[in-house]
């Protein structure tokens, strides 16, 4: 059986990979990911400072993955 996407959202955990995260790349250094975050899972002390990501807040809609095109986030299987 296949879960839903309800399921499948609480499965998954979001990750930022710190290596790869340069917000001096995006526009006046604002994670372009912050910026379609609807739920505000992801947030910057200050532009061109590496974002932080709130698990607990995030909804897994995906967005932000698209949002960045430096491919610094992802979604993860958790561990069950």
């Amino acid at each position: 059986m296949f879960a839903s996407r309800k399921e499948h959202r609480s499965m998954s955990k979001v990750i930022l990979d710190v290596r790869r995260c340069h917000p001096r790349k995006c526009a006046d250094g604002i994670c372009a990911a912050y910026r379609k975050c609807p739920v505000k899972a992801i947030w910057q002390e200050e532009p061109y400072t590496v974002p932080f990501l709130s698990e607990a807040q995030c909804n897994g809609c995906s967005k932000c993955l698209a949002a960045c095109s430096l491919k610094a986030i992802y979604l993860s299987q958790a561990d069950r």
